[in-house]
């Protein structure tokens, strides 16, 4: 399954390489929180962020918020939004579009919460 990722910049700095996406290649038939660790977020494509504090919340192609994930978390914390197959949120031309919103420094926690 292909699925394209965007994210938001973190600093002025980081705008340079704006916007900030990539493609990558998942096996059929994930969950979206598999799909989340396969593709190693936060730490493979996320920026760190000095202080080793951010959160991002990871939105389908609809806005629809579908996990948190924090740069002091292991892994990504699903919303219930996100526990359902990753094949549901296939575009008509079978990609899965994933935007990574940066949260800045909020509580990560109280984000999910709020989200939930």
């Amino acid at each position: 399954m292909r699925i394209h990722l965007t994210r938001d910049s973190v600093a002025a700095g980081d705008d340079i390489d704006a916007p900030h996406h990539a493609t990558v290649d998942l096996p059929d038939g994930l969950d979206t929180p598999d799909a989340l660790a396969a593709l190693d977020l936060p730490r493979a494509w996320l920026p760190q962020i000095g202080g080793g504090r951010a959160t991002w919340v990871v939105r389908g192609a609809d806005g629809t918020p579908l996990a948190v994930l924090a740069q002091q978390w292991p892994q990504a914390r699903p919303l219930p939004a996100g526990l359902g197959p990753l094949a549901a949120l296939a575009g008509p031309d079978g990609t899965v579009r994933l935007h990574v919103e940066y949260r800045r420094q909020l509580d990560p926690d109280a984000e999910y919460e709020r989200l939930g």
